[in-house]
This record gives C-alpha cells, sequence and structure tokens, in this order.
C-alpha cells in the first residue's frame, strides 16, 4: 500500500498520532496513525525533520509500518514537519533523473540501469555503446528546453488493464501500481517522490561523462543542488583569484606564472643544495679521519647520499651518515673501492639494533627506520 501523502512534495506539516512505541538502546522508535515521512528507497534519500521539536534520528519499514527515531517516548497527538529545503532538492535530482532517462530511452532507446546521488554531482547510468560531448550537449539543451516547457508531472495509480498500455507485464507484477507520468514523455513505475513539474527543476546542468564496464554514467546537477554547486565554487574562485591578484578569467595565466616561478625557485634552491654539498664535501674531505661519521639534519635522503658518493670518490674516504626526517632516520654507508672499510659488517649491525630497512650493493649500503637518539653514538662503537 503505497503513502498518497509522498505524492505532494510540499506536504512537510502533519498532525497525526501515535500508534506505538519500541525502546531501543535510549531511544524510541515510533509508528504513528500517518506520516509524511519519505523512507529512503528507489533511489531518493530520506527525509530530515522534526517531530514535537524532537529530531528524527532514523526511519525504517518493518512489520507494515513507518519508524521513526526519537530521543524521547512520545503519546498522543504529534506535530511533524519535515525539512522542506532538503526534501525539494532531493525532488529535484531524483525528478531530474527521470527527465533525463526519458529523454535518452526516446532518442537513443538506451535503458537506465542506475542512479547515485550525492552532495556534490549526481550520475545516471545508462546502456550507451557509445557516447560523446556533442551528445551530452544535445542532451542538456532538450532537458531545459522541456523544463521551460513546463511539463507537467503526474502521480498516478493505475489499474494493471490502464499501466499494460505503457509498460510490461513483468513491470506490473504487484498488487498495487504507482506510476510517475512526465507529461507524454515518460510513464514509469516510481514509489518516490517528486516535484509537481518540470519548472521546478530550474535549471539542469550536464557536468560531464565517462565510460564503465556496461555503459556510460552521465554525471548532473539540477536546481537547487546546482546553485549551491556554483555558490562554493565562485567562493573557491574568488578565494584562488585573490591569492593570485587576477580576475577570474585569468586564473590559468596566474597559475602557469606561479608554477613558472615556483619552477625557477626550485631550480636556482638546487644550484645552490650542490654548491653546499660540494662545500660540504670538500671540508670533510679534508678531514683526517679516515671513516667519517656523521649526522645531519639540513640534508635530506638524496642529497646526503650524494655527499657520500662524492666524498668517496674524490677524497677516497668511508662514510657513515645518519640524516632526521622528524621521527624518521635515514642511513648510508658507504666506501672508495681501494678502502677497505667493511660496509656489509656495520650495515648489518645496524639493521640488526635498529631495525633499520634497506639494502647493501657492492660499496654502498642505506636504509631507513624510526629514529633513535643513540644511533650517532651507536655508529661510533661500531667503527672503532
Amino acid at each position: 500500500m503505497f503513502n498518497k501523502l509522498y505524492d505532494n512534495c510540499f506536504k512537510t506539516e502533519l498532525q497525526t498520532e501515535v500508534i506505538k512505541v519500541k525502546e531501543d538502546k535510549g531511544m524510541y522508535w515510533h509508528a504513528f496513525k500517518d506520516t509524511i515521512f519519505y523512507v529512503e528507497g528507489g533511489g531518493m534519500e530520506s527525509d530530515i525533520g522534526m517531530i514535537d521539536r524532537h529530531m528524527v534520528h532514523g526511519l525504517k519499514k518493518e512489520d507494515g509500518y513507518v519508524w521513526h527515531l526519537l530521543d524521547e517516548k512520545l503519546e498522543g497527538s504529534v506535530f511533524m514537519s519535515v525539512n522542506l529545503h532538503e526534501r525539494f532538492r532531493k525532488c529535484q535530482i531524483h525528478t531530474a533523473q527521470h527527465l533525463i532517462s526519458a529523454v535518452l530511452q526516446n532518442v537513443y532507446n538506451v535503458k537506465t540501469l542506475s542512479h547515485h546521488v550525492s552532495d556534490e554531482v549526481n550520475d545516471v547510468e545508462l546502456s550507451f555503446d557509445n557516447f560523446n560531448e556533442k551528445m551530452a550537449i544535445e542532451l542538456q539543451v532538450l532537458c531545459n528546453g522541456l523544463i521551460r516547457d513546463d511539463l507537467a508531472v503526474s502521480i498516478l495509480y493505475p489499474t494493471h488493464a490502464e499501466a499494460n498500455e505503457y509498460l510490461t507485464d513483468k513491470e506490473i507484477m504487484r498488487s498495487d501500481l504507482r506510476v510517475v507520468r512526465i507529461g507524454v514523455l515518460d510513464y514509469t513505475m516510481c514509489g518516490c517522490m517528486h516535484v509537481p513539474s518540470l519548472r521546478y527543476l530550474q535549471m539542469l546542468f550536464i557536468e560531464g561523462f565517462e565510460k564503465t564496464k556496461n555503459g556510460y554514467k552521465i554525471r548532473y546537477l539540477v536546481g537547487d543542488q546546482l546553485l549551491d554547486c556554483i555558490r562554493r565554487r565562485y567562493r573557491v574562485l574568488d578565494e584562488a583569484s585573490d591569492t593570485l591578484a587576477v580576475s577570474h578569467l585569468y586564473l590559468n595565466t596566474g597559475v602557469s606564472r606561479l608554477l613558472s616561478e615556483n619552477k625557477q625557485l626550485r631550480k636556482h634552491v638546487d644550484e645552490w643544495k650542490d654548491k653546499y654539498i660540494s662545500s660540504l664535501a670538500r671540508e670533510l674531505g679534508n678531514s683526517k679521519e679516515e671513516v667519517l661519521v656523521r649526522t645531519f639534519e639540513d640534508l635530506d635522503s638524496k642529497g646526503m647520499h650524494r655527499l657520500a658518493q662524492m666524498i668517496c670518490d674524490k677524497y677516497h674516504k668511508a662514510v657513515v651518515f645518519l640524516t632526521r626526517d622528524y621521527d624518521n632516520a635515514h642511513i648510508v654507508i658507504a666506501k672508495h673501492e681501494q678502502s677497505n672499510f667493511d660496509v656489509k659488517h656495520v650495515f648489518d649491525h645496524f639493521v640488526s639494533e635498529y631495525h633499520i630497512k634497506g639494502s647493501c650493493k657492492g660499496n654502498t649500503a642505506q636504509g631507513g627506520g624510526l629514529y633513535r637518539e643513540e644511533m650517532e653514538t651507536y655508529m661510533k662503537t661500531l667503527i672503532l
């Protein structure tokens, strides 16, 4: 049995009576004589709202009743109030899906496979073998033309004989029938809520499309959701525009300029880093120590590895270097090919003691793990 109060999407207030209450972990499920609260189903989310100023925390259908979860037990007569803005938005989205599916079925004879709704964008999947940008533009133009024509969206309760003129026997295999009709364009079984005519959709925007396993998924925004999305995106554009000191239309130019400046800056940083590493290699290479043990906090692992190779190759020394990056440590152990220093021996001890993960190849070993304050002291004891 269908709830005919769902036929009018603007019916958002109702005086009714409590008929059953069930306690559930400190909350209370209520069944009422009548309800205007729509329970999620058919691709449409549940209503949100209040009953006697108590927020409805959940809705479900069970044992032939619609149950409403409240934080307090109610009795007698109660007043229901559904959030109209949220309901209207959901109805716009659902009716828009019917419109898109009907247009594409009539034009291309494709079937609707699935429908998904989200705050950002919705999508409807259809059994296309091919779909392209030109078809997306045509779909948007056709839909908005029908919205301007303001086709009526009617809720019907036909007999099986009446429904059989439009639907197959398989589609009407149930005792009670509820049909949503959009002008002469669409005649579809549906138990959801809808706007009363297409003008209430305001405008429909095809945001994009993508190939799926079974067809194509078409993304769309409509009505209040579209306006909210535009408002949010303009806010982001305004922030970016202020940051880059350019107008919206020249944001690409501003971003390109910023990327170019950043690229040049990175190039200069790399040049100075090379100079620093060369200077540091010269300073350490001229040391009298045959094995250099050092900890760095101003070099990343890549820079430290370059420093180690430079010292080993040019100054014929061995190194045990450690760099710290917050809570992580990276170690490089290396030697010149003529050095007798046992790289693998030192690295294996370090791995065993601190569970370092890495590898030793030839004259170089490197790895990383969790930093410990005593690591540098331990390194020095290994080479004594």
